[in-house]
């Protein structure tokens, strides 16, 4: 009864290392998740012809996210946009975490804040 313990000891301590040492070298890729950051706020994505590509929230304010890539026209012929590379298009309800980078520039209407979005949603309302 002894040995048997002994060995189901030993097993589990060659299975502990085993994973100890294994799983730090998976690679894939890593999402760095914020706990911090919320998503909880609602826009819509708007096109200004002095600002490009803008969220506009409910309080009528802008936000002008960086990292956003223009795609080509799509067969609908509507202008599609890549926010951290979540594909968005004119008029489209999103709902976005962001942090603050400051004010926007002058070109963009008043109100308009420069933002890193950290996370980003798009939803239809149901009609």
């Amino acid at each position: 009864m002894k040995n048997w313990i002994l060995l189901l000891r030993y097993q589990l301590l060659v299975l502990l290392v085993c994973c100890i040492l294994v799983l730090p070298g998976c690679t894939g890729e890593e999402v760095e998740i914020m706990p911090y950051q919320s998503c909880d706020t609602q826009a819509t994505i708007r096109t200004q012809a002095e600002c490009g590509l803008v969220l506009e929230l409910e309080n009528g304010h802008f936000l002008k996210p960086l990292r956003v890539t223009l795609l080509p026209k799509s067969g609908s012929g509507k202008q599609q946009y890549k926010i951290n590379n979540f594909t968005v298009s004119e008029n489209q309800q999103v709902i976005v975490g962001f942090i603050n980078k400051g004010q926007a520039p002058h070109a963009c209407v008043k109100e308009t804040q420069l933002v890193e979005i950290t996370c980003i949603v798009g939803y239809q309302l149901q009609s």
